[in-house]
């Protein structure tokens, strides 16, 4: 149930990647959806646990006084 990719769209190995997700859950694509939420939500529990355990010195963004990070939002309007 494929459908053709078009000749201009790289091969970046995502469908390649879906068909693995899908093959490990035995051909079965709600099985797979389901494993791939519940290893987003696993994911989102360690970000979360790494927030908390970042040090204080970084929490307290030391680190842009000394890396400077350029963005878009640090610019000033006037």
């Amino acid at each position: 149930m494929q459908s053709p990719k078009p000749a201009t769209e790289p091969d970046d190995g995502l469908e390649r990647n879906v068909d693995t997700v899908i093959a490990s859950c035995d051909g079965d694509a709600r099985a797979a959806v389901r494993a791939l939420i519940v290893q987003v939500a696993y994911l989102e529990r360690e970000i979360q646990y790494f927030r908390v355990a970042v040090s204080s010195g970084f929490s307290r963004q030391w680190h842009h006084k000394r890396w400077p990070v350029e963005t878009d939002a640090s610019e000033t309007n006037g």
